[in-house]
């Protein structure tokens, strides 16, 4: 009741503004945007990689494999994202990450609880994970928005969080400015399974803030196979295209 009492006082002295436009509207989406900003945002519904994801152009085709999920089929057994990397949600995931508005996370996982997934039962999966940062960009970053996301959706399902198991061991540079060959060199070998028990048999679904080349996504998933589990999927807040 006191909580209900304060946030309702908190509402009335400093009411909620739409993390994109600023205003104050009579509706917050999920506690982020407002309807009129929240109808930008790029959600990603078929045709669609059934594998990977990626969504593609022709809105009127139907799902069928990308030409990379042909050429090299990731070891995880599918991946699905929210909305696209870019607009509204971009800049909303920059904040959350790089502006210390840890806040955002709750209404940002709320996004990906609240969306459905064409060919993913997330129902099917008995652990979730999210992508360890390294303890030093940790300390730099003071969270890990990975982790943000994974306990809200944890929550929101009912599946058990594991946050120890999957260890970044070595520090990597950022890999913004990098291509897909260069990713996938500069993070082979730097995740690790603490306890090979905790993940074995177990059907994983990995946590990511951004989908991009996959490289990162792709090395934890090995990774976690190697160490026993069943198999490994994958959820992303946003998916980083190209001419969608």
């Amino acid at each position: 009741m006191l909580k209900e009492v304060l946030r309702d006082l908190a509402d009335v002295l400093f009411p909620p503004r739409c993390q994109s436009c600023r205003t104050v509207p009579e509706k917050l989406i999920n506690d982020l945007f407002c309807p009129a900003c929240e109808e930008k945002i790029r959600y990603i519904r078929t045709p669609l990689c059934p594998a990977c994801g990626v969504p593609f152009a022709d809105s009127e085709g139907s799902d069928h494999l990308c030409g990379d999920c042909l050429m090299a089929p990731k070891p995880f057994v599918v991946a699905r994202s929210v909305a696209t990397f870019d607009g509204i949600l971009l800049e909303a995931i920059h904040a959350f990450k790089y502006h210390n508005k840890t806040g955002m996370g709750t209404g940002l996982g709320r996004m990906m609880t609240g969306d459905s997934y064409t060919g993913m039962d997330i129902q099917g999966y008995t652990m979730i994970m999210p992508v360890p940062l390294h303890i030093r960009r940790l300390r730099e970053r003071g969270f890990n928005q990975s982790l943000l996301l994974a306990k809200a959706l944890s929550e929101g399902y009912a599946i058990p969080l594991d946050f120890l198991s999957l260890r970044r061991e070595r520090d990597t540079p950022p890999q913004t400015t990098m291509g897909r060959k260069e990713r996938q060199a500069n993070i082979k070998g730097a995740f690790d399974v603490a306890d090979k028990e905790r993940v074995r048999n177990q059907h994983v679904l990995l946590i990511d803030d951004v989908y991009t080349t996959g490289s990162t996504l792709a090395e934890c998933t090995r990774v976690l196979l190697n160490s026993g589990a069943a198999q490994v999927g994958v959820l992303t807040l946003a998916r980083a295209v190209k001419d969608v």
